[in-house]
């Protein structure tokens, strides 16, 4: 076996050269950095799990990983939701195989040691073997050391002591409040199920790219005519020029801990009813923004939300908020990467508007979609490209001589630029190499 390298992530990451801010490609081709990557993020800070909707009843479960731990998202019969590991307090095996169901127990194949849905011990089989020790309360099934919700959004830590998880959810809380405010119920819905596609490709590019706007003219150039086609704008034409993309009003922002959002929240107010098609999906019928109102107790306060629609959004590490759905991503090697999506559903919303909100998601992100398959193609092509040039360096630098602090919706003070700028990104390397070198 390999000794373990000490990897230098400063001089990986580095910020104020006469280059400006440069990322080392290595960072996307190294296995020593996936590892340490799996400990450092993924299982000793917060990670996303679920959420609420996807186990409504007693005993639904979730089969899902943090990092490379599986864990079982469950609603116990005491109507209490945990994170389980799914792993049998007798000899390791994961004691549940499928990915979703309902259970009042779950049984180990290897001995047969059952466990209720609240993860505790029910039998350990032939009991006489155990002698004057039997297993008892302390072979229930492990929950993670730390959860914590918001809005129905699930996280979970495999660390006992770390960065609270309000610290860590830091101003990316308000934009998630958002988006579920866009719900007559003030709730959004991920009971509709997921797809997932795997892309073979390092799971940053996925993490860098949901709040990257600079690629979606040219990677999307089909997509974007397809949208202005089922606009509710008469200017159907701008949305395959230059010149909306680069609309003044809306910002790219680096909200700090990792976390970014494009931000379009200004410019889509501006365009009131007229609203684009893409991110607004049903949040304009009178029906639901007279249900907001009725929630909020304002009439113009739910324009106010309506019209903003729907922002991208992520969650560092893995968490991301788009339009009419909800993303994931799973790390699985070095150059594999799951993606899962999720339909947001408004609860509180006519079922006219949720179909719409699933097909939509189809047909941007299915497998014959206008919009992932062309962001696969495009994570894969990068990955190929550094392979060809194992220690080279990436220009982070758009943006970079007008970046500013600059009070967002919320009044929170974040780094800000325009839309087709780099600050998010550079966001997410600031964080990354703090966690990383061990200083955050």
């Amino acid at each position: 076996m390999n000794a373990p390298v000490n990897i230098d992530y400063a001089a990986l990451i580095r910020e104020d050269t006469p280059d400006g801010f440069l990322v080392n490609s290595r960072l996307y081709q190294d296995e020593g950095v996936f590892r340490d990557e799996l400990d450092r993020i993924f299982h000793r800070g917060w990670v996303y799990v679920g959420h609420e909707t996807e186990v409504p009843q007693a005993g639904d479960y979730r089969v899902r990983l943090i990092g490379q731990q599986p864990v079982i998202l469950v609603r116990g019969h005491d109507r209490q939701v945990r994170v389980l590991l799914n792993r049998c307090t007798h000899r390791g095996n994961t004691i549940c195989q499928r990915e979703r169901g309902t259970a009042k127990f779950f049984r180990c194949a290897y001995h047969g040691w059952v466990f209720d849905n609240t993860g505790a011990l029910r039998e350990a089989t032939h009991p006489s073997g155990w002698g004057e020790r039997p297993p008892g309360p302390e072979r229930h099934l492990i929950e993670v050391p730390r959860l914590g919700t918001h809005r129905g959004f699930i996280f979970a830590s495999l660390a006992r002591d770390g960065v609270s998880f309000e610290d860590y959810l830091g101003n990316a809380a308000a934009y998630l409040s958002r988006y579920c405010d866009l719900a007559p119920d003030g709730e959004i819905d991920l009971s509709a199920g997921r797809h997932g596609v795997t892309v073979d490709a390092n799971w940053k590019m996925q993490l860098e790219n949901l709040t990257d706007a600079y690629h979606a003219e040219y990677v999307h150039a089909s997509a974007l005519a397809q949208f202005a086609s089922l606009s509710s704008t008469d200017k159907k034409a701008a949305f395959t020029e230059r010149g909306d993309l680069e609309n003044p009003l809306a910002m790219q922002r680096d909200l700090g801990g990792g976390h970014s959002v494009l931000d379009s929240f200004t410019s889509n107010r501006a365009q009131g009813d007229a609203l684009r098609f893409t991110g607004s999906t049903g949040t304009l019928l009178p029906e639901v923004v007279e249900g907001v109102a009725r929630r909020v107790g304002s009439l113009e306060k739910a324009q106010w939300l309506a019209r903003g629609g729907p922002c991208h959004i992520m969650v560092f590490p893995n968490l991301m908020l788009l339009w009419d759905a909800v993303r994931v991503i799973q790390p699985v090697s070095l150059t594999r990467t799951h993606i899962y999506y999720h339909p947001a559903l408004l609860k509180g919303a006519p079922a006219a508007v949720n179909v719409a909100r699933i097909r939509a998601q189809e047909g941007g992100f299915g497998p014959a979609g206008f919009l992932a398959p062309d962001d696969m193609e495009m994570f894969e092509r990068s990955q190929a490209g550094m392979a060809a040039a194992p220690d080279s360096w990436l220009e982070l630098n758009r943006g970079r001589h007008v970046e500013r602090i600059e009070a967002d919706d919320f009044g929170q003070p974040v780094r800000t630029c325009q839309n087709l700028d780099e600050v998010a990104q550079r966001g997410i390397w600031r964080h990354y190499k703090a966690v990383m070198s061990g200083a955050a």
